[in-house]
């Protein structure tokens, strides 16, 4: 694992795997950390070239004070994949939730360089009513701190019935350990912006996975999505809404399968 001042902001990042293969961006959810990815990047590695990051304002990056919006986070991991593995890399990004505001975002601005995008239980955008509670919770976090907050996020996003004894504690610490400001801005971004317009305009390989049990977004929503992009490919399977915790195996065969079905650079 490394570190690098990118977009003028402390990224940590960890980037394994084939050196030759295919380059595949992995993109945690709010609230996750590179680690999401834990149980879903072994069975990825002896293929593809895999980067994977903590996104400004969590885990172990910088815990900035600035306000920030998606085209920030676009250009902290534009910057990344400057320096890791640089511009001529075609990405294959893989995002959970409302980090496909991200994929999203950087297809638009840089579409050349997008080979496929995977978008797990995607939140591209929402309406006026979940917006405010978005809102309510990012006050609420920064004001109480996490652990005030934890019944009301993880408990829904992870709920009981779904947990490994032995992976839900490490989720659960990682989740305490995020920096209310951050959290806080992560769901004021996803409150304030919405891409879904651009989900005709998508033109590349596109596989929408949703969670049979996600109650944060349940599946018919993203159905829909892929409805939306021509030609996507959409996967129902058996698991909450951290796809990469709830459901790394069946994750990761999707993964392999969808990028293995195209001619890939």
């Amino acid at each position: 694992m490394s570190w690098l001042d990118v977009n003028a902001v402390s990224i940590h990042f960890r980037i394994d795997g084939n050196a030759n293969g295919p380059l595949i961006v992995l993109f945690h959810e709010i609230g996750g950390t590179l680690e999401s990815f834990n149980a879903v990047v072994p069975s990825l590695l002896s293929r593809y070239r895999v980067l994977s990051f903590d996104q400004r304002g969590s885990g172990l990056s910088e815990k900035v004070r600035s306000s920030f919006g998606v085209d920030d986070l676009v250009e902290d991991i534009n910057q990344l994949i400057e320096r890791t593995v640089g511009l001529d890399r075609v990405c294959h990004m893989v995002t959970v939730a409302a980090a496909g505001l991200q994929a999203l975002r950087f297809y638009e601005r840089f579409q050349d360089r997008v080979g496929s995008i995977t978008l797990c239980n995607p939140a591209l955008g929402v309406d006026p009513s979940r917006a405010s509670a978005l809102l309510e919770r990012a006050d609420f976090a920064e004001k109480h701190g996490i652990r005030a907050a934890l019944e009301t996020t993880l408990d829904k996003s992870y709920q009981p019935e779904l947990r490994d004894e032995k992976v839900f504690p490490e989720v659960r610490g990682r989740y305490l350990a995020n920096d209310p400001w951050g959290f806080a801005e992560s769901n004021r971004v996803l409150a304030r912006t919405d891409l879904r317009y651009l989900l005709p305009t998508i033109h590349c390989p596109v596989m929408v996975v949703a969670g049979r049990q996600d109650q944060v977004r349940p599946y018919q929503g993203s159905e829909e999505v892929a409805k939306r992009i021509p030609g996507s490919r959409f996967e129902l399977i058996e698991g909450g809404h951290f796809l990469p915790v709830t459901a790394p195996e069946a994750l990761g065969d999707l993964i392999l399968d969808f990028l293995g079905s195209q001619q890939l650079e």
